[in-house]
């Protein structure tokens, strides 16, 4: 992550800083494949009752995955994609990923409901994200607070111009 010149913090370092402050380790191990038995790990961080992975490049903050808290109720997502709209707020950063509605590895309650594709964009929608939808299968993209006037989008990606 870039410093600023006068090795002062950037407002993405800012936000980075208190992100770790005021959350917590969650290493998750996923399988690479279901047809070979290899794993990696993803730096998750949980705030209440979910966890996120979040990547600190360039000028924004980029949202990989959140997942609740395996047998967390309704709603464990929200205070942490709250806080995140707050860094962003604060250090003014965007936020930007996809919105890609899966169904997160074991263990998992019984009873549990994932969102559907469309459930999830309009979960987004209600917590003030702007959507880029494009033809499926491409993803959905996600930004909060605005999407960059300068984004390319070439109908498989959707990424901030350099």
């Amino acid at each position: 992550m870039p410093v600023a010149k006068n090795n002062e913090m950037t407002p993405l370092q800012r936000a980075r800083e208190e992100w770790e402050a005021n959350t917590t380790p969650h290493p998750k191990k996923h399988p690479l494949s279901k047809f070979r038995p290899a794993f990696h790990t993803h730096e998750f961080r949980e705030f209440g009752e979910a966890i996120a992975w979040v990547e600190w490049d360039g000028k924004y903050i980029e949202i990989k995955k959140i997942e609740k808290i395996p047998c967390a109720g309704r709603g464990a997502a929200i205070p942490i994609v709250n806080f995140l709209k707050v860094l962003a707020d604060k250090y003014h950063v965007r936020l930007w990923g996809q919105a890609k509605s899966y169904t997160p590895d074991p263990p998992w309650c019984d009873d549990e409901r994932i969102l559907s594709q469309e459930e999830l964009e309009a979960w987004y929608e209600r917590r003030g994200f702007q959507l880029v939808r494009q033809r499926k299968p491409a993803p959905t993209w996600i930004w909060y607070p605005d999407i960059p006037r300068n984004y390319v989008d070439d109908g498989s990606v959707c990424l901030p111009a350099n």
